[in-house]
């Protein structure tokens, strides 16, 4: 019996070690928590003000395709052709009714 209430005391003395343990850890993350919050809010202003809000302009000037010679060569046709799909590819028109609109 008194073996027990050793043990028992032992126990009892490890799980109010790891409690304190958990209690500092809670209190580590809950500083660090409060700082990126912090952090989160000066990015957040940041971003409000339209710091960094502003779009990058990717705009590029895309060579028009020669004009069609009305060639009776297949590979001339095909070169063509390449070309066109290229140039819709570079101004991101992916939409079949609007290549025929700029086309036309």
């Amino acid at each position: 019996m008194n073996k027990l209430i050793v043990r028992d005391d032992a126990l009892e003395i490890m799980v109010m070690a790891l409690k304190e343990e958990t209690i500092a850890t809670m209190g580590a993350l809950s500083t660090k928590i409060k700082e990126f919050e912090g952090k989160l809010a000066v990015c957040q202003a940041t971003l409000g003000k339209g710091v960094l809000g502003t779009t990058l302009n990717h705009e590029i000037n895309v060579l028009k395709p020669n004009n069609f010679k009305g060639t009776r060569f297949i590979r001339e046709v095909g070169n063509f052709l390449w070309e066109m799909e290229q140039y819709f590819c570079a101004m991101g028109i992916k939409d079949d009714d609007a290549k025929v609109n700029i086309v036309s």
